[in-house]
């Protein structure tokens, strides 16, 4: 560690000059190489000078010893998702901030907190925080320079851009080395992006070595959390039976572990694995069941109702689905980041309203065009393409129609 430093930091915190503290001990000129960190002391002239600053060599590296503990202890948490205890051991390790930058810990310290920061999805300080990271990152060892790509990935995945997260974790897949491999989560990441961007294949693979990392961990949540992904991505690739599975699993977990939001996620996903079979009446039900649990995430709340409010269109129960969606819109004019649910109900309004129309000039002109600069969910962006096909399909005009069959 940079004792050096640190006998620089003590002694002007005190407002001693280097002529006090060396006084029978060494030379000024030889302090001043130790504080520069550009001569190295031996233990004797350090415990010395560190004592006549009300400090010894044994205690400084005990507490370089405990800062290391703390910080295995605060990842593990962070990766775990033990928020609470993840809250604590960040407020400690605050407090000991001044004396870590004086460690060969700091960079791992920095990089732990940008990821403290998106798990507890305090957004704006994670990127304030990267900006600082990336400064500083021809000093970072290759371990710290894996940690500072991956957790980049997970800034970009939290603000959606899935597709950036996509090459990033890709590239670190490739350039592993020098003793860093991939972790389960890192596996679970990549799984997560490849769901987003539609690449069930991909996402099943690698959900699958993040899920025998995390079930030789014993990390509860993790597990989970990949069959999540692992039941979306089999019921994109049609499997359905298997899909059902990784749900059945998730609905008694998420019940006997007391996670709500995770059980009300599994309905939601259900719900689309029944939309996918054709069994709409079915659908709707675990949209609403998911409605009913979904009591602390309102994101999710809101695409469920958004998926209950169409399954009731697609069912011709017009009077449920515009009450559903009329709702829906003031939920989502109330939170900022939810536009895409003011927009995504007025195809369907217009529709209920007679103005077919008006319903698909707006979808072209609006809906569309709005998905592909936000870079949102393919699910939607192919979801009014095939609206905006099969509606021109319909009048004969295929030249139209062949521009939204074939999309990206």
């Amino acid at each position: 560690m940079n004792v050096g430093s640190l006998i620089k930091y003590y002694r002007t915190k005190q407002g001693m000059t280097q002529s006090e503290l060396v006084d029978g001990i060494c030379s000024v000129p030889h302090l001043s190489k130790i504080e520069n960190n550009g001569k190295e002391a031996n233990d004797q002239t350090l415990d010395l000078l560190l004592k006549r600053l009300g400090a010894d060599l044994m205690e400084v590296q005990q507490k370089n010893g405990l800062i290391e503990k703390l910080l295995d202890e605060w990842i593990n948490d962070i990766n775990y998702l033990q928020v609470d205890k993840a809250r604590e051991l960040y407020n400690h390790l605050s407090g000991l901030a001044e004396f870590i930058v004086y460690t060969p810990h700091l960079y791992l310290y920095e990089l732990y907190k940008l990821r403290y920061y998106l798990l507890m999805r305090e957004i704006e300080k994670a990127k304030v925080h990267y900006k600082w990271l990336e400064k500083h990152k021809k000093n970072f060892s290759y371990q710290e320079l894996y940690l500072f790509h991956y957790y980049h990935a997970i800034c970009l995945i939290v603000q959606n851009k899935y597709r950036q997260a996509n090459e990033v974790l890709d590239e670190l897949i490739v350039s592993q080395g020098e003793g860093v491999n991939a972790s389960g989560d890192v596996y679970y990441h990549l799984a997560l992006v490849k769901c987003h961007i539609e690449q069930p294949g991909y996402a099943i693979f690698y959900g699958k070595q993040a899920l025998t990392s995390f079930t030789a961990d014993y990390n509860l949540k993790r597990m989970l959390h990949t069959l999540m992904i692992m039941g979306i991505s089999y019921t994109d690739s049609g499997i359905y039976e298997v899909a059902l599975d990784c749900y059945k699993h998730l609905e008694r977990n998420a019940e006997i572990l007391g996670e709500m939001d995770l059980l009300s996620l599994t309905y939601h996903n259900i719900g689309y694995l029944k939309q996918k079979m054709g069994k709409l009446e079915e659908a709707r039900d675990y949209y609403k069941r998911a409605i009913d649990f979904g009591i602390d995430d309102a994101y999710s709340y809101m695409v469920s109702l958004y998926s209950y409010a169409e399954t009731s269109f697609n069912l011709g129960d017009y009077p449920v689905a515009k009450e559903s969606f009329d709702h829906l819109k003031k939920e989502a004019a109330a939170r900022t980041g939810a536009k895409i649910y003011q927009i995504l109900p007025n195809y369907y309004l217009f529709m209920m309203e007679g103005e077919e129309e008006k319903a698909i000039r707006y979808l072209e002109e609006y809906t569309l065009p709005y998905l592909y600069d936000k870079e949102l969910s393919f699910t939607d962006i192919r979801s009014v393409n095939k609206i905006l096909a099969d509606y021109y399909k319909k009048a004969g005009k295929f030249k139209e129609a062949w521009q939204y069959t074939y999309i990206e």
